[in-house]
Parts: structure tokens; C-alpha cells; sequence
């Protein structure tokens, strides 16, 4: 963590010294004299954060007191940028009654001058704790540590792991994991060795799962060799060899100690050739480490396996990728129940549970969130409890602390997971301390925010965003987020955290002052803020104990955050002016009052606000130049947003509202990196400004009028990148052919369009729908049949046809349309009468809507011969349909009985 704070401030520092050569005459010595510093604290800190997870004090508080001396750093070069912005705009007469010398407004050698006290402070504190890695023998720390070795050295032994938490007996609804994992690894395979990899978080129980298909008798019979070996986070080649070698009774101890590492490695390979084999590698952490592995296994073909465990996908898929990875997932409610009981009470049968004890005992449970390493723990400690109502609520008051803190120490072994990510992720798996317990977060909302924090970096061509995406599907391969949904595109839509990892989050987080997080019921009231960066409020009385916080100790926040209904006061905002660092501001939640010096909080990279009826967004927000994204939610406002959004230029990359009109028109340069553009009315910008953002890869219009269609299919013609396009015209006006024929648009993924059309184009390679993987159309008001179109798009995925998007009587799947179809949407589609499918079309589909077609008679018969369909989901359509889908009796049973989830609800047509 620490690593990741002096990077940020080495990087501050070579900008400013770069940008601001000329005006930093006096001080810019000093400052590289800082900032040289800092590099080298940059260098040591990668071996010092390895010896902190080892448990070494001495490094634990020297990294401690840079990431301190860091944080004081970035301030003052934050505290300068702003004091040098307010004097520049003072001197170009943005203030004309103020003179630049006033008290307020200081002048350049008053800025330089404190700046220079400042760094003179700081490079003192730095060079006393340079001088400490000598004086307190810190200088060798690290110098073994895993991250620094070459794939042959290590400090930790190799050897056979512990008996797991989670005992084989414990296991609950593993016996079908078992069996498929069996057939795996028993299966024939024509070329070289298989991996099948079991991935999954810390505490699932894959080393149990593993041995449990290890020791499997079917297994023991198949294969001639067998070898388990532990694969440290820290390890040696010699190691990992002498561990298969001796339980394969390779050779003996005098031979091994004999031998080189070489002709050991060359003696279990040529023992391995010549036998069917199964290595079983548990809880390996790198692609290196599999590397090093796969050199003594032998690639003969006669079905030998390995079988790994592993928290990181990334390796799994490294290993073989012939064979998908094996995800262990949470267990459900009652199967968590079941495994307590099986540790708390000793008859070890949830049917002998005591029913006054259930209750909390499922509630206690709950908080494991299906881990069964603290479920285990937590049946553990429930045992050793009298059984009594009293004694179960008292462990149920402490359960979170127990589980983190206790003597079985859960949270160290989610912690390894934490401690392995590279430097620069681990302020992006903190973030999610801010995050309400069992809250689904927005993946992309998190990322812009990632972003604006500074977190991220773009990479040779990848833009920020792309880099950003990236992490967050590496914290998932890691086991350490969950992915909740993805969109059309595959992306990840909405993702969510264990609790228990939470709660590492959250005392990492606040152990390091990256993140506080303050409640209604909070009893840390009076807890400072000095260099907390971020402050994260829990609740719609939060505000009144953040209020508590002496104004001092808020300099240094570099984000607010509001998880709440709505804020009491709309007022509140104004506190936040006089926290000059701000970077990030997200207050969900009642409408509030934006004051008007807003624009005073230059540092400011991300605002997402609620704003009332007729409450206008202020012209200072054009001051905020280093704003990246802004979101302005349930705004209704008549007025619109000022014309100076237009001076926001090349920084803004996301620009989202609700329904809102912009003033003014934009220039030549305007928004030219913006990204996302929604919720924008159609307007006169259109004809001067849109074909100009040529970056835009999200863009959503609405109240579009007939009179804009020319203007809007010329520019649309023209943005190149555009991936999602949603245009909103509504049941009057017409958008025109053209818009669908623009030939550049190769990269359109997402298409929804809710406006009258007067007919569909022909597919061709022209049609910018040729690439499409979602369509949605909405009052299109369609007469031809879409769907003979349509089916010849070979790359749609997600067809969805609302609110009178055909109002004919007759639709048809022809024979071989939608080849990759998966999902399937009719929605109030009034006209609806009769729909056919012909042979081998969508023989993809998963999932098929009905809702609200009131004249449609009856499914197709053709649906019998889709066997993909796994969901069949019919809403608010006629009884008389509805009967046809009885069970066993109903006219249309065989169309549908073998579809796994079926959800057919009656309407009172």
C-alpha cells in the first residue's frame, strides 16, 4: 500500500517539475532533491512490504512512516497547485476587485516561499527515515523476500500442508464435485497431460475437495503414481523435486543428497515417463511456479493428470486451457446450516438442533456468508459455548470479530490473498471498504472512480477505462470480488465482496489511513481525520457525526462518499468547500443544492450529485479542469446545464445526466477524450459538436425531433469508436433509415433505439448493425415482419422488441436465423398474433420473455426443437395462453417440459 503512495507522489513530483520549471525558479532543487528521495524509498519498499506479511515490526513501522511522509508530501504539491490556480485566475482578472497581494490571495514569492518551508519539513522527516533502515537494521529486510528471488531461490520450505480447518467429514454438498472431478480426471486424453484446476477464495475448501478426490479409491486404481505436494507463496526448484521424489520412493535419501538438481529433476521425470501418474499441486499462486513445475512431468500420452488448487484463474487458465477451471462456489443457506451443525452440536444433525437456538444460530451462520472455513470456525466456537439462547446471542454479538480476530485468525488467510497483489491493485481492492455490507457495487461507476483517484494509468494504446476493466477482472481471477452480472458485452456489470473480505478491506484500509468509514450508529465519533484521504459516510445521519470532525483534521480528505436515502440538509454541501484536495464527491441521494463555488475545488476528477427541480448546476463547474467525470442525477431542471460545461475541453471523459439540455454551443476543441455522453436532449449542438467527439464510445440522446435526424446520421457517420448507441425519440418522431446504413461503424456493439422507424434496411456489410450484439427496439411502430432482417445478424446475441416495436400480426424465425441468439424479449407487443419458428433457428437460445402480447394464441411449435432453452420466463399474457402451458395437461406441455426454470404467471385478461 505503501508503495503505491510514494509512486503516486514521485509521479506528482516529476510533473510539477517539468510543468512548472519556470515558475518553481528558487525551489526546484529542493524539489528534486525531494523527489529523488522518494525514489528511493520507491525502490525499497517492494522488499519491506514483503517482510511486513512476514510479521517484522521494524519494517511494518518504517513503512508506516513513509506512507505518512508521502502523504504529507502530496498535500503540500496539491496545497501548491491550488494556492498557483487562484493566483493565476487572481492575475488574469478572474477576481479584478481582489489585488494579488491581499491576504487571501498571496503572491508568487509569498506561494514560493511557503512551499519552500514546506519541503524543507518534509525532506527533513525523509532523510531521518532513510537514516533509519541503517539505524534500526532494516537495510537487509526484504532482501530474501519472495517477490525479490529468481524462480530458484526462496526463504520458506516446501512441504505437505496442514490438515485443512475444514475436515473431509465436515464437507457438505461436495459428493457431486467429487464425482465430476472423478470423471475428470479418469477420462481418456489423446494428448498430453491434462490440468484440471480446482479455483475458488481462500477458506472454500479446495485442498479438502482435492484430497477427498485424491484418497478416492477409483482414483488409487487408475493411476500407477501418485504425488500431493504444497506449493508455498516462497519456494525452491530442489524442494519441490525431493517432495515428489520421495513419495514416489524415487530414490533414497543418501542418492537424493547425492544427486544434483539437475539429475533430480531428470530422475523423476524419467520414473514419471514411464507410468500413469496424477501430481495433485495445492495452492499454487503464480504462472511462474507452474513454469518451474511442468518441467519434471513428463508429456507422455497415457492419461496421466494434475490436479491444482489455486485462488488465482489466471494460473488455472495458464496450466491447460483445454480444460475450463473448476469455480468452487459458495455454499447456499442450507447447506451452510448444515455444516455448522455438524461442528456445534455434538449429534452433528441440523435436525437435533434445540429450536430456541435456530433462530440465532441461522443468524450467526448468515454472517459467513457460505465460507466454509468460518462456518467450521464459527461451529468451533459455538461448541464450546454452553448451549443456551443467553451464551449464542453473546457469540453472535462478537461473530465478526471472532472470525477476524480470534485464535483461528480467518482473516490471515484471506489476507494472503490481498498481500500477493502487485502494489498498484491494492488500493483498488480497498476501495471496496467504502461499500455497505452485501451491497451490489457498479463496476463501472468503481472504475471511473479508481480512475479519478489515480489509480490507474493508461498503457501504450489501452485507455484508462481499458486498464481499469482489466484490474477489476484480476481482483476477480483472485477470488477476491465476486462477479455479480455482465452486460451484453461480457463485461462486468455489477460485482459484490464476501464479508469477510470486507472486513479486511475495511481494517486494512483504515489501518493505513486510505479510507474511513463513519455510520450513524458510529461510536468513533471523536476519532481524528489527520491524513485520512478518504471519508465514506454509511447512513442519512451520517452527516451529523462527520460534523463532529474538527474541520483541521478534513484538509487532507481526497474523497467524500454518501451511502445514504437523503441528505437532511441540502445545504450540506458547502462544508465541502473548504476541503481544497477533493478529488472525488459521490452524494447520492435527495436532491441537494450545488453552491455556487463549486468551481473552487480544482483538484476535483469525479461529481456525481442529485440536483432538485429547478435548482440550476452552477456556471463555476466550468472551473473544474481537471474533471473527469460528472453525473448529474434526477436533474428536471428547465434551465439546463451552463453553457461553460462546454469549457470543460479534454479532460472530461464522461459526461452523464438526466434528461438535460445543454446551453450554448461547443468549440472547436470541446470535449474531444469524452467517452460517455447520456442523457443529453437533442439540441442545436448537434450540428457543430457531436461529429466532433470522435472518442465517444457511449453515447445516449433524447427528445430527438424529426429536424435533428439529418445532422444526427451525418455525425454518427463520423464516430468511429462509438460502441453503445441509444437514441430516445418516443412515439411521435421518426428517425430516419440512414442512421442505420452509416458504414464506419464497425466497432457498434449496443444498439437501442425507441423511436417510430419507417422500415428496417437490408442487412449488408454496409448496415452498421452487421457487429451488433444487443438490439433493443422500442415504438418503432414496425409493419414488415423485423425479424427476417434481423435473423441474418450472425453475431447477435440479444434481441429485444418493446412497446409496439412490430405492430403486425405475424412474425417468423426463418430456417438458420439467429445462429447466436441467447436471449429472446417480446414485451407489450400488442398486434402480436402469431409467432413461427422454423427449423435450426436460434439454436443458441437460453432464454425467452413473454410479456404483456395479449392477442399471441399459443407458443411455436417450433420451440420444441431449441434444446438450449434453459429459461422460459411468461408474464401478464391471457389465461387462455397461460392454460396451454399446464403442467402435463396443457395444449403446449411438450413445447416446454424439458426447459429447466419455468415461470408462467396468470394475468386476468
Amino acid at each position: 500500500m505503501a508503495q503505491s503512495v510514494v509512486s503516486i507522489v514521485v509521479g506528482k513530483l516529476g510533473e510539477l517539475l517539468i510543468q512548472e520549471v519556470n515558475f518553481l525558479q528558487g525551489v526546484d532543487e529542493e524539489l528534486r532533491s525531494l523527489h529523488n528521495e522518494f525514489q528511493w524509498f520507491q525502490a525499497f519498499l517492494k522488499d519491506a512490504d514483503a517482510s511486513i506479511q512476514g510479521g517484522n515490526e521494524r519494517a511494518k513501522t518504517w513503512v508506516n512512516q513513509v506512507r505518512d511522509v508521502a502523504y504529507d508530501a502530496e498535500d503540500i504539491i496539491d496545497m501548491y497547485i491550488f494556492k498557483i490556480h487562484r493566483h493565476r485566475r487572481v492575475s488574469h482578472g478572474c477576481f479584478s476587485s481582489l489585488m494579488t497581494t491581499c491576504a487571501c490571495h498571496p503572491s508568487r514569492l509569498t506561494i514560493l516561499h511557503d512551499l519552500g518551508n514546506e519541503i524543507d519539513k518534509v525532506k527533513r522527516r525523509a532523510v531521518e527515515i532513510s537514516a533509519n533502515r541503517s539505524k534500526y537494521g532494516i537495510e537487509s529486510i526484504g532482501a530474501t523476500s519472495a517477490d525479490s528471488l529468481t524462480s530458484n531461490e526462496a526463504i520458506l520450505p516446501l512441504s505437505w500442508k496442514q490438515t485443512p480447518v475444514v475436515e473431509e467429514v465436515d464437507v457438505i454438498g461436495y459428493d457431486e464435485h467429487v464425482k465430476t472431478l472423478v470423471q475428470l480426471l479418469l477420462a481418456e486424453d489423446k494428448g498430453r497431460y491434462a490440468v484440471i484446476s480446482i479455483v475458488g477464495m481462500g477458506g472454500l475448501g479446495k485442498t479438502t475437495l482435492a484430497k477427498k478426490v485424491f484418497s478416492n479409491q477409483r482414483i488409487k486404481q487408475h493411476f500407477a503414481c501418485h504425488a500431493w505436494v504444497y506449493i508455498s507463496q516462497s519456494y525452491r526448484d530442489r524442494e519441490l523435486v525431493e517432495a515428489i521424489a520421495n513419495q514416489l520412493m524415487v530414490v533414497d535419501k543418501v542418492r537424493m543428497n547425492e544427486s544434483t538438481d539437475e539429475e533430480m529433476k531428470k530422475i523423476v521425470h524419467e520414473h514419471l515417463k514411464e507410468r500413469r501418474y496424477l501430481v495433485v499441486i495445492d495452492d499454487i499462486w503464480t504462472r511462474g511456479a507452474w513454469d518451474n513445475i511442468k518441467k519434471v512431468l513428463p508429456e507422455t500420452i497415457n492419461g496421466s493428470k494434475v490436479l491444482l488448487t489455486t485462488r488465482n484463474r489466471d494460473v488455472a487458465l495458464h496450466a491447460d486451457r483445454r480444460i475450463p477451471p473448476f469455480d468452487l462456489k459458495l455454499l447456499g443457506e442450507e447447506e451452510s446450516w448444515e455444516l455448522f451443525c455438524k461442528k456445534a452440536i455434538p449429534t452433528k444433525h441440523s435436525e437435533h438442533c434445540p429450536p430456541n437456538l435456530e433462530t440465532i444460530g441461522r443468524e450467526m451462520v448468515a454472517k459467513c456468508s457460505g465460507l466454509p472455513l468460518a462456518i467450521v470456525v464459527l461451529g468451533g466456537l459455538a461448541l464450546r459455548k454452553e448451549q443456551s439462547e443467553k451464551e449464542w446471542r453473546k457469540l453472535f454479538k462478537s461473530v465478526s470479530w471472532q472470525l477476524r480476530e480470534g485464535e483461528d485468525q480467518i482473516s490471515k488467510i484471506l489476507a494472503l490473498s490481498y498481500h500477493h497483489l502487485p502494489y498498484y491493485m491494492k488500493p483498488c481492492f480497498l476501495y471496496f471498504a467504502m461499500f455497505p455490507e452485501d451491497s451490489l457495487i457498479d463496476a463501472e461507476d468503481l472504475m471511473l472512480k479508481w480512475i479519478a483517484e489515480g489509480f490507474i494509468e493508461a498503457r501504450d494504446e489501452e485507455t484508462m477505462e481499458e486498464v481499469a476493466e482489466e484490474y477489476l477482472e484480476e481482483l476477480v481471477h483472485r477470488s477476491l470480488i465476486q462477479v455479480a452480472k455482465r452486460n451484453a458485452l461480457g463485461g462486468i456489470m455489477e460485482c459484490r465482496i464476501h464479508d469477510l473480505l470486507l472486513d479486511l478491506a475495511i481494517n486494512e484500509a483504515k489501518g493505513t489511513n486510505f479510507l474511513l468509514v463513519t455510520k450513524t450508529n458510529n461510536s468513533e465519533g471523536s476519532i481524528t481525520l489527520k491524513n485520512t484521504r478518504r471519508l465514506v459516510l454509511h447512513g442519512d445521519q451520517s452527516w451529523e457525526v462527520a460534523r463532529q470532525y474538527p474541520i483541521d483534521s478534513t484538509r487532507s480528505l481526497r474523497t467524500v462518499t454518501f451511502f445514504g436515502t437523503e441528505l437532511k440538509n441540502p445545504k450540506i454541501p458547502q462544508i465541502l468547500i473548504s476541503m481544497k484536495l477533493l478529488r472525488v464527491i459521490d452524494l447520492r441521494g435527495k436532491a441537494i443544492i450545488l453552491p455556487k463555488a463549486i468551481g473552487e475545488l480544482i483538484h476535483l476528477r469525479y461529481l456525481n450529485v442529485r440536483v432538485g427541480r429547478s435548482k440550476p448546476v452552477p456556471s463555476s463547474i466550468g472551473e473544474l479542469n481537471n474533471l473527469q467525470t460528472l453525473q448529474i442525477e434526477g436533474y428536471y431542471s428547465t434551465t439546463g446545464l451552463p453553457s461553460e460545461i462546454w469549457k470543460l475541453q479534454s479532460n472530461l471523459r464522461h459526461l452523464e445526466c438526466g434528461s438535460s439540455s445543454i446551453k450554448g454551443q461547443p468549440s472547436a476543441d470541446s470535449l474531444s477524450n469524452l467517452q460517455t455522453l447520456s442523457g443529453i436532449k437533442a439540441g442545436k449542438w448537434l450540428f457543430k459538436g457531436l461529429e466532433k467527439m470522435t472518442n465517444l464510445r457511449k453515447l445516449n440522446i433524447c427528445r430527438i425531433h424529426s429536424s435533428y435526424g439529418k445532422a444526427l446520421s451525418d455525425s454518427l457517420g463520423k464516430l468511429n469508436n462509438l460502441i453503445e448507441l441509444d437514441l430516445i425519440a418516443g412515439l411521435i418522431h421518426e428517425i430516419p433509415t440512414s442512421i442505420l446504413t452509416a458504414s464506419h461503424h464497425k466497432h457498434l456493439r449496443v444498439l437501442h433505439l425507441n423511436a417510430k422507424l419507417e422500415r428496417f434496411p437490408e442487412v449488408s456489410i454496409e448496415c452498421l448493425l452487421t457487429n451488433l450484439i444487443k438490439l433493443t427496439l422500442e415504438s418503432s411502430s414496425l409493419k414488415e415482419d423485423p425479424l427476417v432482417t434481423l435473423g441474418e445478424l450472425d453475431n447477435l446475441q440479444v434481441l429485444e422488441l418493446r412497446y409496439n416495436a412490430f405492430v403486425g400480426k405475424e412474425m417468423v424465425c426463418l430456417e438458420k436465423g439467429f445462429p447466436q441468439l441467447k436471449e429472446l424479449v417480446f414485451n407489450h407487443l400488442y398486434s402480436l398474433e402469431e409467432w413461427k419458428i422454423e427449423d435450426e433457428a436460434m439454436p443458441k437460445l437460453r432464454k425467452l420473455v413473454i410479456d404483456n402480447c395479449s392477442k399471441l394464441v399459443m407458443l411455436p411449435y417450433g420451440l420444441r426443437g431449441i434444446t438450449s432453452l434453459q429459461e422460459l420466463n411468461v408474464r401478464g399474457m391471457p389465461s387462455a395462453f397461460t392454460q396451454r402451458l399446464r403442467v402435463n395437461d396443457g395444449d403446449d406441455w411438450d413445447k416446454v417440459r424439458r426447459i429447466p426454470l419455468l415461470n408462467v404467471i396468470d394475468s386476468k385478461y
